[in-house]
């Protein structure tokens, strides 16, 4: 039923938020190099804390802190919905450009790339995305006033890249927020979990006065369990309590040769990390069991090939490359699961979306185009603007990104196909994050359609737009926070649901976001050139490591030729498409048409894909799917909203207090060594 009665838009702090973004954008980029070592950078920065997952620790961490502030008399008169609502929307849409990938992907290797590679980066790289050679590696050294008249072009386009990128991604999340948000009432897991701290911790004057409640048994849980795992990646001699020395930084387990379980050959990883089986609880049921049951499917099924002579390498390889190498069954024959299921799934979720949804898009597009006023006003009431507005953004934000690919080297009918890809890529991945908190994760595997509908084969000799097209769309779709930004039409969708939960209008969340979306960008990339000027990116370790690995290089990375045409399979990917979206479709429709059907579409992505087969996810997923069903069967719904939820979301909210606290401590160490 439509809301008639229009929301009524709060006055939003603009002052604050301005300030919140500028302190966050830099503070946030400094927290991040200041970290010592990877597994101190990866998962207690501001941004993603957790392997293949989309969350991210600057929302929770900015309304933990408004906790203790809210104690000061003259903080506490001004922490009203609004307020909340603006630190919640700063802290997501900055976080996505905190964490260690933005500076791997959006400037650290192309820049790098400069010396590393100088043929292919003149070739590739225009002179206005990075500085000459010599300017650019003094990036390296350190102790160097910034000659920042050299940089300047190289700002202006890396800040332009990114907003324009991410007003294409809000306005496609506005676009459907109605459907979304009102209509299908998508949960967005970790929005609730952020509403949750805000309730239980008081901010509005809502807490209970109970001290020993499932959220606070939760967040002492979340915070006390993660002491052990610092102090045993900081200290060598620190007993490992947990095993942890045994597992990769994300909690993945690998498979070894040396174990019974190697028998199994299609069998990677097992997830250890506590924070998974927090989210997984709060996942779906339905989505839970579908993601185990298919990637038990996937073990009979690589199983029963390997018995047929294929994959007969898997034995002799550990869990990461039976994800990684040759013949892993993830892109290689008979199955190329990345194809069938990340490529297939992705564009059979969203072309299902587009079908079954076609009435609410023609009803917009009247609603902008053709009706009434009075038609208009019932439509729009909730809307942050009119659907006219919102198809103006959508479509002038889609002629920016092209005009920007074009200045960049890539022609028209390439720079559409990306565009084509994100768009499709980030309604499923929206969709996904909305039920999971995760996205459909290729880990570089995303240029699909560019391969398909572009170049078939690499052009000889290879052009800039070829690479660039290929560089974009492989860690656009591939990794959803990189260069294609996609991870922004998540900032967008969690805060349009943040915004229902706190009964604070669309509007106003709508303005709270691109504050921090125009300002963060600029911030964070002018940060980042001062601190390498200071102290040298070599004293640094996730920049030093960015240098290491520069991807534009036709000899290595994401351009090579061969490399890039194997994945997200070998030749050829129609059938494996088709059939991955006929499966989607398939599931889609049984799921929906028989309540009884257990399998679903987003499980088959899920439990066939990189999620399950290399960071692991299926068995946490396991776990929680067995916790919440015996909740639920023994104390019904009840049960779960009073206890199981709340200790969930509150061992998130105690894991962000202790990236907080633990951070700050691994900061420390990085100016006086213990």
């Amino acid at each position: 039923m439509r809301m008639s009665i229009e929301q009524v838009e709060e006055k939003i702090p603009w002052l604050s938020n301005v300030i919140l973004s500028i302190v966050l954008g830099a503070v946030g980029v400094a927290w991040l190099h200041f970290l010592p070592g990877p597994n101190l950078y990866n998962f207690y920065n501001l941004g993603v804390v957790l392997c293949s997952t989309a969350i991210t620790s600057a929302p929770f961490i900015l309304l933990l802190l408004c906790w203790p502030l809210s104690r000061l008399s003259f903080v506490k008169k001004r922490i009203n919905p609004a307020t909340l609502m603006m630190v919640y929307t700063v802290g997501l849409a900055s976080s996505w450009l905190l964490e260690w990938s933005a500076v791997y992907n959006i400037y650290g290797r192309v820049i790098g790339s400069r010396w590393m590679y100088p043929e292919y980066s003149i070739k590739y790289i225009a002179p206005f995305i990075a500085p000459p050679e010599p300017i650019a590696k003094q990036l390296l050294t350190g102790g160097l006033p910034v000659p920042w008249g050299e940089w300047v072009p190289s700002i202006i386009f890396w800040w332009i890249y990114q907003v324009v990128w991410s007003l294409f991604m809000v306005s496609l999340a506005t676009l459907f927020r109605r459907l979304w948000i009102d209509v299908e009432n998508i949960p967005f897991p970790y929005a609730q979990v952020a509403y949750g701290i805000i309730s239980e911790t008081g901010l509005l004057g809502s807490k209970t006065k109970k001290w020993i409640r499932p959220f606070t048994i939760g967040m002492i849980l979340g915070l006390v369990y993660q002491i052990p795992v610092f102090l045993t990646t900081v200290f060598p001699w620190f007993p490992d309590v947990y095993g942890w020395k045994t597992l990769c930084g994300g909690g993945e387990w690998y498979v070894r040769t040396d174990t019974p379980f190697a028998a199994i050959v299609g069998l990677g990883a097992f997830n250890e990390h506590p924070v998974y089986f927090a989210v997984g609880y709060l996942i779906p049921s339905g989505v839970l069991f579908s993601i185990w049951a298919w990637h038990l499917i996937y073990l009979i099924a690589v199983q029963v090939a390997y018995y047929m002579g294929y994959y007969t390498a898997l034995p002799t390889m550990g869990g990461c490359g039976r994800a990684w190498c040759t013949p892993s069954p993830q892109y290689a024959p008979p199955f190329k699961f990345m194809t069938l299921s990340f490529a297939g799934g992705v564009l059979g979720l969203a072309l299902i979306h587009l079908i079954l949804n076609r009435k609410y898009l023609a009803e917009t597009f009247k609603a902008a185009f053709g009706f009434s006023k009075a038609v208009l006003r019932d439509v729009e009431a909730n809307e942050p603007m009119s659907y006219r507005n919102i198809y103006l953004l959508f479509f002038a934000s889609i002629i920016l990104v092209i005009s920007l690919l074009m200045t960049m080297g890539i022609s028209i009918y390439p720079a559409i196909i990306l565009v084509i890809t994100a768009f499709i890529g980030y309604i499923a991945n929206c969709r996904v994050y909305g039920l999971t908190g995760m996205h459909i994760l290729g880990d570089d595997f995303g240029h699909f359609l560019i391969r398909l509908l572009v170049w078939p084969q690499p052009p000889s000799p290879l052009t800039r737009e070829w690479g660039l097209s290929v560089y974009i769309a492989s860690l656009g779709l591939g990794r959803p926070n990189e260069t294609i930004l996609g991870c922004q039409a998540y900032t967008a969708s969690a805060s349009y649901r943040m915004a229902s939960l706190m009964g604070v209008s669309n509007k106003t969340a709508f303005k709270s976001m691109l504050i921090p979306m125009i300002i963060v960008p600029l911030v964070t990339i002018i940060t980042w050139i001062q601190l390498m000027y200071s102290y040298g990116a070599n004293a640094f370790v996730v920049s030093a490591r960015a240098f290491q690995w520069s991807p534009l290089s036709e000899d290595v990375g994401y351009i090579r030729p061969d490399w890039a045409y194997s994945k997200p399979g070998t030749d050829p990917l129609w059938p494996h498409i088709i059939v991955g979206m006929l499966i989607t479709a398939s599931l889609y429709y049984l799921h929906a048409r028989f309540l009884w059907f257990p399998l679903e579409p987003i499980g088959f992505i899920f439990g066939t894909s990189f999620i399950s087969v290399l960071w692991g996810a299926w068995f946490p997923f396991l776990i929680a799917w067995i916790l919440k069903t015996l909740t639920l069967r023994i104390g019904g719904s009840k049960a779960y909203e009073n206890y199981g939820f709340p200790t969930a979301s509150g061992f998130i909210a105690g894991y962000m207090l202790a990236v907080l606290v633990l951070g700050v401590l691994a900061i420390i160490r990085f100016f006086v060594p213990y």
